[in-house]
C-alpha cells in the first residue's frame, strides 16, 4: 500500500514545488522600479509634483506617480511622451496603458505599473527620457547610453 502511495506524494510534492516558484514569481513593478531605473538614467533628479513623487530629466518633468483621483488605478505611473506614441501605446496594450479624461488633452499617458514588466518599464521611460531631453546638449552626449536601456533584441 505504501508503493501506491509513494507515486501520488511525489506528485503532489511535484505540484506544490511548482506552486512555490509561480508564486515568488513578481508580476508588475513598483514605484521602486520606476525609481531605481530613472535614477540611473543621465541628468535625471527625484523631485516632487502636486505632492507626488516625480522624475526630471534636463529640468523637464517626464514621469511620475499620478495624483489620487477615481479614475486613475492604484499604482500607477504618468508619463510624458508624443500624442503619437501614447495612442500606439493604448492601442497595442490596454491591459498596461490608459487615459482618463483628465489626461487625455495632454501628450501623456498612464500605466498600470501591476501590469508592466520590468523591461518595459525601462523602454518607456528611456521614451519618456528622450522626449523630454529633445533639443538639449545632453541629448546628443548621452544618446548611446539611454539606448544601452532598452533590451538587447531591440537595438
Amino acid at each position: 500500500m505504501s508503493s501506491d502511495r509513494r507515486p501520488l506524494e511525489q506528485g503532489l510534492a511535484n505540484v506544490s514545488k511548482k506552486k512555490a516558484k509561480k508564486s515568488t514569481q513578481r508580476r508588475g513593478v513598483t514605484l521602486d522600479d520606476v525609481r531605481e531605473i530613472a535614477l540611473s538614467m543621465p541628468e535625471v533628479t527625484e523631485t516632487t509634483a502636486y505632492g507626488m513623487p516625480a522624475f526630471k530629466a534636463g529640468g523637464k518633468r517626464f514621469a511620475g506617480q499620478p495624483v489620487a483621483r477615481p479614475d486613475v488605478h492604484p499604482n500607477s505611473l504618468g508619463v510624458h511622451l508624443p500624442f503619437e506614441e501614447r495612442d500606439r501605446l493604448i492601442a497595442s496594450r490596454p491591459d498596461v496603458y490608459y487615459l482618463t479624461d483628465h489626461y487625455a488633452p495632454y501628450p501623456a499617458v498612464l500605466a498600470r505599473l501591476s501590469n508592466l514588466r520590468r523591461s518595459e518599464l525601462r523602454e518607456l521611460l528611456a521614451a519618456a527620457w528622450r522626449t523630454a531631453m529633445e533639443g538639449t546638449s545632453v541629448k546628443r552626449k548621452t544618446r548611446r547610453s539611454v539606448a544601452d536601456l532598452r533590451p538587447a533584441g531591440r537595438r
